[in-house]
């Protein structure tokens, strides 16, 4: 699996509204977007998405440049008032995971 990071920097006094927007159900379907995974995480200055799947970095620009789904333009609007936006794909330098007992 392949991961894309997006992460919006804060703006202070922002992080109760991010985590209200990260909590929200993503305005779009996350398995027909070509995604296998989402996760945010929210810290006092940042909003961390980790977006997973085979070719996330493709799912995210066509997923962005997607203009007819208003929805996702409406949600993206609201976290550009509260943060600055990167986007860059994220190949793990360091992974474990434990075996699934099989």
């Amino acid at each position: 699996m392949k991961q894309v990071l997006v992460v919006f920097h804060l703006r202070e006094g922002s992080e109760l509204e991010a985590q209200r927007l990260a909590a929200a159900d993503p305005p779009f379907d996350p398995a027909e977007a070509g995604f296998t995974r989402l996760a945010v995480y929210v810290t006092h200055r940042e909003a961390i998405f980790v977006l997973e799947g085979e070719e996330p970095e493709w799912s995210e620009d066509e997923l962005v440049g997607d203009f007819l789904q208003p929805a996702l333009r409406d949600t993206l609007d609201e976290w550009r008032k509260l943060a600055e936006v990167q986007t860059w794909p994220a190949h793990p330098i360091f992974l474990w995971e434990g075996s699934t007992g099989e």
